[in-house]
C-alpha cells in the first residue's frame, strides 16, 4: 500500500494546488480513487474520494446516484462545494459556487440533467449544461433553514423545516411556482421530512417521533408504529409503504426491520415485522425492496451486509469501521448493482463504492 498511498498524496496534492488556483464551477478534478480488498471479505472496495478532507452522499431518500454518475459534497476546495463523480474515469467536476453549501440539500433532478442545492437562505437549481441557475426560493428573513431537505420524485414539491425565534415550521414548496406553505408550526424540534414518492404527503419527526401530514395540512397524525426507538424510516421507490427500523426497549432483542403500509381506500393500515438484523443503525432498500443494505452499530462487527428479505439472511459485504456507525448512511444504485457508503477509517469521513451485482439481480433504474 506505501507505493498507492504516495500516488494517492501526490494525486491529492496536485487537486488541492489546483483547487486553490481557481474554485470555479466546471473545473475538472482527477480520480484520487484507491482500490483494495476488503480485510474481512476480500471483496473489492473502491474509495472514491481523499479522506484528508470530508465528503459526504445525499441525505436518505434524496437521489445522487445513477449507473454513471455520482453526486456528492465535499470540502477539499476549501469550502463545502457540490461535485458529480464520472463513476467510470472517477474524475470529479465542480458544480457550485456556494457560500454557504448545506450538503444534505443536494439531491438530482428528477430528469437527471441538473441538481438542486441550498446556499444559506437560497434554494438554487443548476442545470449540467452550462451550470445555468435559478433561485427557486428564499427562506425569508426571522427564519434559519436546519439542515436538509426533501424533493418528490416528480420534481414538483421540496420540503424543509425552518426554526424561528420561538418556533419551528414544516415547510412545503412548490417548486415550479416558488410558492411555500407552512404545514404545520410547532414550539416543539421538528426535524427529518421525508416526502412520500407518487404521494401528496410526507413524513416527519416531531420530538423524535414519526408523524406524517397531506399536503393541504390535513390529517397530521403520529404513526402507528411498533413500540421502541425508531434510528431511521424511509419510503418504499413506489411509496407503497414506509421501511424502517425497529429498535426494541429490551436491550436483549435485536434490530429488526419493519414495514408500515398506509391505509388505502377500505383497507386498513398495516405493520408488520421484515427480518432482525445484525444491529442496524442505518439502511437502504433497493429498488424493488428485494434486499437491504445495513451499517451495523455492533462494535464487535463493524461490516456493511446486505439484508435478503424472502430468506431472512445476512450477507457480510465490508467492514465500514465509521466511528459512528450512524455516518456510514449506506445507499443503492438504481439499478441495485453497486453499493455507496461513507466511513472515516482512513481519516476524514469519505465516500467508498462496493460492487453488489454478483449477489443482487439488477433492477430497473439508470
Amino acid at each position: 500500500m506505501q507505493g498507492v498511498d504516495r500516488r494517492l498524496f501526490l494525486v491529492s496534492l496536485a487537486a488541492a494546488t489546483y483547487a486553490a488556483e481557481t474554485t470555479a464551477k466546471g473545473r475538472v478534478f482527477p480520480s484520487v480513487a484507491v482500490r483494495y480488498a476488503d480485510p474481512a471479505t476480500e471483496f473489492t472496495v473502491l474509495r472514491l474520494t481523499d479522506p484528508q478532507f470530508t465528503s459526504s452522499l445525499p441525505a436518505p431518500g434524496n437521489r445522487g446516484a445513477t449507473a454513471r454518475q455520482l453526486l456528492y459534497a465535499s470540502d477539499f476546495t476549501g469550502t463545502w462545494q457540490a461535485f458529480r463523480m464520472d463513476l467510470k474515469s472517477k474524475e470529479s467536476r465542480q458544480l457550485s459556487e456556494a457560500e454557504h453549501l448545506d450538503p444534505a440539500s443536494i439531491a438530482l433532478l428528477q430528469n437527471e440533467k441538473g441538481f438542486w442545492h441550498f446556499d444559506g437562505p437560497k434554494l438554487i437549481e443548476t442545470t449540467f449544461s452550462g451550470f445555468k441557475t435559478r433561485e427557486v426560493h428564499r427562506i425569508p428573513e426571522g427564519f434559519e433553514k436546519l439542515p436538509g431537505a426533501s424533493y418528490s420524485d416528480d420534481g414538483q414539491y421540496a420540503a424543509w423545516v425552518e426554526k424561528g425565534a420561538s418556533s419551528h415550521r414544516l415547510q412545503l414548496l412548490h417548486i415550479q411556482h416558488g410558492t411555500a406553505q407552512t404545514l404545520i408550526e410547532s414550539p416543539e424540534e421538528l426535524s427529518n421530512p421525508l416526502l412520500r414518492p407518487h404521494g401528496t404527503s410526507l413524513i416527519y419527526r416531531n420530538r423524535g417521533e414519526l408523524w406524517s401530514i397531506h399536503f393541504d395540512g390535513q390529517h397530521n397524525a403520529r404513526l402507528p408504529l411498533a413500540e421502541g426507538d425508531t434510528p431511521q424510516a424511509l419510503w418504499a421507490a413506489d411509496g407503497h409503504a414506509l421501511d424502517y427500523l425497529n429498535r426494541p426497549q429490551d436491550p436483549k432483542k435485536l434490530t429488526g426491520v419493519r414495514e408500515w403500509t398506509p391505509e388505502s381506500g377500505a383497507q386498513p393500515g398495516r405493520d408488520a415485522a421484515v427480518a432482525a438484523t445484525s444491529q442496524f443503525v442505518r439502511f437502504q432498500a433497493n429498488a424493488d425492496a428485494s434486499v437491504y443494505v445495513g451499517a451495523s452499530g455492533s462494535k464487535a462487527s463493524p461490516y456493511l451486509l446486505l439484508l435478503i428479505r424472502a430468506a431472512r439472511r445476512e450477507l457480510t459485504l465490508a467492514e465500514h469501521r465509521a466511528s459512528d456507525p450512524a455516518l456510514v448512511a449506506p445507499a443503492f444504485a438504481p439499478n441495485s448493482q453497486f453499493v455507496v457508503f461513507i466511513s472515516d477509517r482512513h481519516g476524514k469521513p469519505a465516500i467508498y463504492w462496493i460492487a453488489v451485482d454478483k449477489l443482487v439481480s439488477e433492477t430497473d433504474g439508470s
